[in-house]
């Protein structure tokens, strides 16, 4: 029995801390939005994807964000989430 609990437990947080693992979050200035292909440059140089859920016309060059990103094959980012910071 314990070394059933012992497995679950180990289980238990490999599942948990792998779910963190692929959330990421970058803070940072809009440097250029290219509202075509939905996607948001910060001023460190870092584009993002924008998912469908974000309107690009609504964000502004000059805008503090964070953003909150998964980075998938080749590197891409893809946010999941912005939200305007008081950075």
């Amino acid at each position: 029995m314990r070394k059933l609990m012992v497995a679950a437990s180990a289980a238990a947080l490999l599942a948990v801390s792998s779910i963190g693992a692929f959330a990421e979050e970058a803070t940072g200035t809009i440097e250029s939005i290219d509202t075509t292909a939905g996607t948001v440059t910060l001023a460190t140089g870092e584009t993002f994807t924008l998912p469908a859920t974000v309107d690009a016309a609504s964000l502004q060059i000059g805008q503090d964000v964070t953003i909150e990103y998964e980075e998938g094959e080749g590197g891409v980012m893809t946010a999941t989430s912005v939200e305007e910071s008081a950075m």
